[in-house]
């Protein structure tokens, strides 16, 4: 046997060697056939975002394994649904027996949309999930998203105010000439979409078994009715209790939290040090991904929800 790298984990005791030798512990408690792929964003970057580029570093990783069950460690704000939706189809063509989502921190918006199409969700004791209603990115360049149902919101209101209240329309004409009707039909589409994407993944596996709660979750989760707050913490006795999904708490004194949290923190760390936007990992695979913001040239086009304007710079392999 090989004697084991001294000088390397003198000078760089967070290692990616150090780091892979923790996905194989997790996977060892977890399922001894199973595989561990890691997704974690870093929460300082501007541009930490699931997106479409992220597709081929995911490949890689699915593409070192051959098991049939497989666990996502994901940590990350959210972004793009569709790229979202890729990244599970893609886990669940690989993993025909089993996939199951961990998450340690936190998996919000599309990161959530995401967890919904596992067959369970694993919860630290601080882990967070959130809804899934759509944020439009009214600028090109970096910057807060406003929610969609906020614009839709907004019409409603003026009309009540004109035909309930008896105001006058006119004194809304300045307010009106700035509501674009594609916009509002934008907006409808899009929490239209994340609906029908939480209800279809849901009922396909977390809870084929109950379609109506599928169909209730769905809409709690996207309309922005009933959680209001894109960032509202949906934590594990919520999701279990009140949305009913199939999650496992990992009992907070246990080796298993312990190794994800270590991987996690290592992750992050990692992120902060090479200024990498995402990490991804598995027991013999490691990518970051860099990425260099680029606006667009019209600041007046508005972009769909989840899509800021990105362009990836480098990938590094390690």
């Amino acid at each position: 046997m090989p004697a084991r790298p001294i000088f390397r984990d003198v000078i760089d005791p967070n290692s990616v060697a150090v780091r892979q030798g923790l996905v194989a512990k997790i996977q060892q408690e977890l399922a001894p056939h199973g595989s561990l792929l890691t997704y974690t964003a870093n929460p300082g970057h501007p541009f930490a975002f699931i997106m479409s580029q992220d597709t081929p570093l995911f490949e890689d990783l699915l593409r070192d394994t051959d098991s049939k069950v497989g666990y996502l460690m994901l940590n990350s704000p959210g972004g793009d649904p569709n790229a979202s939706e890729k990244l599970l189809i893609m886990c669940r063509e690989r993993f025909t027996d089993g996939f199951f989502v961990i998450v340690p921190n936190y998996a919000k918006s599309a990161a959530t949309m995401l967890a919904l199409g596992s067959d369970k969700i694993f919860m630290g004791y601080l882990a967070e999930l959130g809804p899934v209603d759509p944020q439009l990115q009214v600028s090109s360049l970096p910057g807060p998203s406003l929610p969609a149902r906020s614009f839709i919101d907004g019409l409603e209101n003026i009309r009540k105010r004109v035909k309930e209240d008896g105001d006058p329309v006119q004194m809304y004409f300045p307010m009106l000439s700035q509501i674009r009707p594609e916009i509002i039909a934008i907006c409808q589409s899009a929490i239209e979409d994340s609906r029908s994407f939480a209800e279809k993944w849901l009922k396909k596996y977390m809870l084929k078994d109950n379609p109506k709660q599928a169909e209730q979750v769905a809409e709690w989760l996207s309309t922005g009715e009933k959680y209001r707050s894109h960032g509202k913490v949906i934590g594990f006795q919520e999701a279990k209790d009140v949305l009913k999904l199939n999650v496992r708490e990992i009992d907070k004194e246990s080796e298993l939290w312990e190794h994800i949290w270590e991987l996690y923190v290592r992750s992050i760390q990692q992120l902060q040090i090479s200024h990498g936007a995402k990490l991804f990992e598995s027991e013999r695979v490691s990518l970051t991904m860099n990425i260099e913001a680029s606006p667009s040239p019209s600041r007046e086009t508005q972009q769909p929800p989840h899509q800021p304007s990105q362009r990836p710079q480098q990938l590094h392999a390690a």
